[in-house]
């Protein structure tokens, strides 16, 4: 009979206890908020949308896309009138080169879209079919910082100063690049002066 009231009043013990630790841990579940009711602890920061771009873009290597300019309407043009092909080539962490190939296999031109300097940058090591005379610099190296228009999928990139001095009248270029990796397409967009210089779109070409 002894053990048997000393269990009962362990018991009741137990029981009046519990709605002291509810409250204790309801008190602290408060202090972890702040007047208005918001997290005092952040959550992690989501990537910005250069980096997802970059991501995106990332997630596309050693792909190949196939397509044709758009505009302009020239066909003394070198990449009008001709099958365009963007291969996404070499890909790191810091840097993605995309080479463009006319006539299906003619290199053109490379896209390089780096992360520099804390932004997202793209330059064109082009020298096409210029024949160089000895000790003249090819040029190149032209480009731009991705600008706050961007998104996940597409970024637009204004020339930069280096581009204004090796190409003066290149000096309002901006340059643009969307991936739509749903639909597999990929599109490469130059404007100057606020207006269409050249367009051209692909589609992925299937493995």
């Amino acid at each position: 009979m002894m053990i048997l009231r000393h269990t009962l009043n362990q018991s009741l013990i137990l029981i009046m206890k519990i709605p002291a630790y509810l409250l204790i841990l309801s008190l602290l579940v408060v202090s972890c908020a702040g007047d208005d009711g918001t997290e005092l602890t952040p959550e992690l920061p989501a990537e910005d949308a250069q980096s997802e771009f970059f991501s995106n873009l990332f997630s596309l290597c050693g792909e190949s896309f196939a397509g044709e300019a758009t505009y302009p309407d020239d066909s003394d043009h070198d990449l009008v009138d001709t099958e365009l092909v963007v291969n996404i080539a070499t890909c790191t962490s810091e840097r993605i080169e995309l080479m463009l190939y006319r006539d299906s296999d003619t290199w053109h031109a490379t896209w390089i879209v780096e992360k520099r300097n804390g932004a997202l940058h793209l330059y064109h090591d082009h020298i096409g079919d210029k024949v160089y005379e000895e000790g003249e610099e090819p040029l190149t190296g032209y480009g731009g910082f991705a600008d706050e228009r961007g998104t996940e999928t597409v970024q637009y990139f204004p020339a930069d100063e280096h581009t204004a001095e090796i190409l003066p009248e290149a000096a309002t270029n901006v340059w643009m690049m969307q991936i739509d990796l749903e639909n597999g397409r990929f599109v490469y967009y130059l404007e100057r002066h606020d207006e269409p210089r050249f367009r051209a779109e692909l589609t992925l070409i299937d493995s």
